[in-house]
């Protein structure tokens, strides 16, 4: 089994310390790329609500040819073991089946945090994870999914131990409402059992 950990908003320092995680099978999986839902979803409300008043919204196209209009407003994550400490509370949620959600304050910023344990093959849940080109029948609310480039690397000290890079062009939303953006994931999964991931600055989001 898996005790899956996606942290969904990057603090603003690494000051955060705790005890590691339960002994399962552990994966990282954070994420900076996610912000721009995060603020899609933000933006759903928000324009259902000024459609009230002026039925107007602004929404700005995505490009696959063209850069992003910035390179990163936030620090990347490092890969490697978050610990995260998991109280009674946290562990009884858990084994209930159900994912145990939380927020994490550091400094002036913070992130969302989610847990699942999974209770499946390691190897499984990560093919199920990297299956980007099936998140579209497999994710709620993503109907196309597409990898277009893919890159092996060795992993090495030098290189933090990444393996491999993958660039994926993602579509959610609704039938009214809809997002596009590029993904670069990077897979740390044989030294840091972990999976980052930013936008892809060279195409705009």
């Amino acid at each position: 089994r898996m005790l899956v950990a996606c942290s969904l908003l990057p603090s603003s320092s690494n000051n955060y310390r705790s005890s590691s995680l339960p002994p399962y099978s552990k994966l990282v999986f954070l994420t900076t790329a996610m912000m721009p839902l995060f603020r899609f979803l933000i933006g759903i409300a928000l324009v259902s609500t000024s459609s009230l008043l002026s039925n107007v919204a602004v929404v700005e196209a995505s490009n696959f040819s063209k850069a992003h209009a910035h390179t990163g407003k936030v620090e990347p994550f490092s890969p490697g073991d978050p610990k995260i400490k998991l109280d009674g509370k946290a562990t009884s949620i858990l084994k209930a089946g159900k994912p145990y959600q939380t927020q994490v304050q550091s400094g002036d910023g913070g992130r969302g945090l989610v847990i699942q344990d999974v209770d499946a093959p390691t190897h499984v849940v990560w093919d199920r994870i990297l299956d980007f080109d099936n998140y579209g029948s497999m994710v709620p609310k993503c109907f196309e999914s597409k990898n277009y480039k893919i890159i092996d690397h060795k992993p090495t000290k030098a290189n933090n131990f990444l393996e491999k890079e993958i660039f994926t062009r993602m579509k959610v939303g609704f039938t009214m409402l809809k997002l596009e953006y590029f993904v670069r994931h990077f897979v740390y999964i044989q030294h840091h059992k972990a999976l980052t991931w930013t936008l892809d600055y060279t195409k705009e989001s």
